[in-house]
């Protein structure tokens, strides 16, 4: 029997937002659609004190759903050399200029999860245990 580590859908949180951002929010289909041509383009989000991944894209004003805990979702991640995934259970740190994932702490980024693959730094996309805490810097490097 083959191990699986898939995660249900059913484990994965979300609630309704309203999207504050003037340009609106960028959903993960039309970030992926963006992300084939090209562009690094990310559905990640700060909603007050967490980050979200926001499920279909919203005008100002809007509702839309945000998924703020989940075991396993690929999110984008940063492609300099820097950005490399070994192994399992790192921390995954989110940049929020880019609103890209990065495996390097800087000062200025918040620690959202751990990653569950490997990613290299060409990859596009890490898997990762989105926790689903209250994002904050860290003060000191772990």
């Amino acid at each position: 029997m083959a191990l699986r580590t898939a995660t249900p859908m059913g484990d994965w949180r979300s609630v309704k937002a309203t999207c504050d951002v003037s340009a609106g929010w960028v959903g993960i289909k039309d970030a992926a659609l963006d992300d084939a041509l090209g562009a690094r383009v990310s559905f990640l989000y700060q909603i007050n004190d967490g980050v979200a991944a926001i499920l279909e894209s919203a005008d100002f004003g809007d509702e839309a759903v945000a998924i703020y805990h989940a075991e396993k979702i690929m999110v984008p991640k940063d492609t300099d050399s820097a950005d490399v995934f070994t192994g399992v259970l790192n921390r995954v740190y989110w940049d929020p200029a880019t609103r890209l994932c990065k495996a390097e702490y800087d000062s200025g980024y918040f620690w959202i999860g751990v990653n569950t693959e490997p990613a290299d730094a060409a990859d596009l996309y890490v898997e990762i245990d989105l926790k689903g805490d209250h994002a904050e810097v860290e003060v000191v490097l772990p």
